[in-house]
């Protein structure tokens, strides 16, 4: 059996599945997990009329929490390991990203399953990382995960055409 924690990162991992099978983007898992990169999402080929590179890739870290609340500006507080933080923070040669799904409280809640729709409850945001300073922290670092950055579809279409570009997420 799963503990929480496995499904959580089962479930976020579905969550970035299906948004990218969406865009027509693949998943792939790598088999060690060493450097903080729990997914790579790959487009195949040109994937827009201004791409400089074909067929981008974003590694991205996965994380889910049942305490992603919004503070007054917008943002989920969320305690990263500092190992995870200073993976992310890195200029690595494929951006990275951390991807956060904020669950219901109870798990129970977390999954709907009916005849006509399975609804995998509330939504992962995302952040980038690179090249914010060093933390003086000894075992995690607090970020700060704006809730506009919500992982759509069309949003990761977008960070795929910025990583095919050579630009900054």
């Amino acid at each position: 059996m799963l503990t929480r924690n496995q499904i959580e990162a089962e479930l976020s991992l579905a969550y970035v599945q299906a948004v990218a099978a969406a865009e027509t983007f693949a998943v792939d898992v790598p088999h060690i997990d060493s450097d903080s990169v729990d997914a790579i999402i790959s487009g195949k080929g040109k994937i827009d009329q201004t791409s400089l590179r074909h067929s981008p890739r974003i590694e991205v870290q996965l994380k889910a929490s049942i305490n992603a609340q919004p503070n007054g500006n917008g943002d989920i507080p969320f305690d990263l390991a500092i190992k995870n933080y200073d993976d992310l923070r890195a200029d690595t040669m494929l951006p990275r990203l951390l991807i956060l799904l904020a669950l219901p409280q109870h798990q129970a809640d977390w999954l709907i399953h009916q005849p006509d729709k399975l609804i995998l409850q509330k939504c992962c945001y995302y952040l980038n990382l690179k090249g914010q300073p060093a933390s003086a922290n000894g075992g995690h670092q607090r970020v700060y995960v704006p809730t506009a950055n919500i992982l759509t579809p069309t949003a990761l279409k977008t960070l795929m055409i910025k990583a095919s570009k050579l630009e900054d997420l």
